[in-house]
């Protein structure tokens, strides 16, 4: 960033705002590397079953949620309620062998409840750490001279305006919740919806991959994939809670409406997905795509309504508690001052102040 004088850019403004806020506990520090770990080792397994034994793609899909298993494990295990992981795992035992109940219903159901706990927790990690990361990129973004790869990728997911004066970024850092925020759990469904059901046409319904697979054993692919939207579409969710915003003289411009427009354009290529579809009711049935689609809805919203209870019960508060501690560190005076600003605390605290002419100020005047 640059000052302007006399026609001409002189040298740089030092930036002596606190870098790398960081608002990681050694646990969330911990759970990264439960998850980094799992994720190698599912992966070496799932090439040597692969390569090795006669397994096809399918055969291993349950290893792309083991990781979030794992993660969900060890957060039951550090919790008060680590004692509902044995009730999980003694109905599942007695409906397989008193109920006769298929063992690929059961292990649906004990992935999710075992793992929307590790979905949870691990959307919070990724809120912690990318929260002052986002927000030092987005504060002085339109300002700079020259962006840097990490900030022209904030300002496609966050879609800003490039003439936006971003310097007027600013948050509720007094936010206390009242009761139990439906609306958000609500609007998590709705995006969730939006980047699953879609997201699903294109794994199960695409022809490469029903080529290579049983359309029946689409389902269970399709439970393993949607078991990862929550940590697509939730970590956005702290900007909403916060109501993250860039101030300026006419509407404020909030950093979740701009990443949930971009999700919507990157989530909806309408065409192919029509394609799909229509291909894959002309080789299975409309009833088979229908039955299909309504599996993919239900499995998404119960497991992004379960993992929504979770985050927003037992972790969001710690998140903001966190995050808000932080603030004054990083922004201890209001970047943006103007001198008819309405909102001034001048004014309040002193009523009855005289208004000083702005003439009095000088005017701005640029060298040809």
């Amino acid at each position: 960033m640059s000052v302007f004088k006399g026609g001409r850019t002189a040298d740089p403004v030092p930036d002596n705002r606190p870098r790398n806020l960081d608002i990681m506990s050694g646990y969330d520090t911990f759970l990264m590397i439960i998850l980094i770990l799992s994720v190698v080792v599912c992966i070496i397994l799932s090439v040597f079953f692969l390569n090795f034994w006669d397994m096809g793609f399918i055969d291993v899909a349950p290893l792309i949620s083991a990781p979030l298993l794992v993660v969900g494990l060890m957060v039951y295990l550090n919790s008060k309620e680590r004692y509902l992981l044995i009730v999980i795992v003694a109905v599942l035992a007695v409906l397989y062998f008193f109920f006769d109940v298929s063992f690929a219903i059961l292990l649906i159901i004990g992935f999710v409840l075992v793992g929307s706990p590790g979905v949870a927790a691990i959307v919070s990690v990724l809120q912690k750490k990318m929260f002052y990361s986002i927000i030092t990129s987005v504060e002085y973004m339109n300002v700079k001279e020259k962006l840097t790869v990490k900030d022209k990728v904030v300002a496609f997911m966050f879609n800003i305006p490039h003439d936006m004066d971003s310097r007027g970024l600013t948050m509720d850092y007094n936010m206390k919740r009242a009761s139990f925020p439906w609306n958000e759990v609500m609007e998590t469904i709705y995006m969730g919806l939006m980047v699953g059901t879609f997201l699903w046409i294109y794994m199960s319904m695409n022809p490469a991959f029903r080529t290579a697979t049983d359309t029946s054993a689409a389902p269970l692919y399709t439970f393993l994939l949607l078991l990862y939207m929550p940590i697509v579409v939730m970590p956005w969710s702290i900007f909403r809670s916060l109501k993250v915003r860039i101030e300026t003289r006419y509407r404020d411009f909030l950093l979740y409406d701009g990443v949930k427009e971009t999700l919507k354009r990157m989530a909806v290529p309408i065409l192919a997905a029509v394609a799909f579809i229509a291909l894959a009711v002309s080789t299975t049935g409309i009833n088979s795509v229908l039955m299909f689609i309504v599996l993919s809805i239900v499995v998404n919203v119960f497991i992004i309504v379960l993992t929504s209870i979770v985050y927003y019960r037992f972790f969001e508060s710690k998140i903001v508690d966190d995050i808000v501690s932080k603030w004054r560190v990083f922004r201890p005076v209001s970047l943006l001052m103007r001198i008819d600003d309405e909102s001034s605390g001048l004014k309040q605290e002193l009523p009855g102040t005289p208004k000083r002419d702005k003439k009095d100020y000088g005017e701005l005047e640029f060298s040809d």
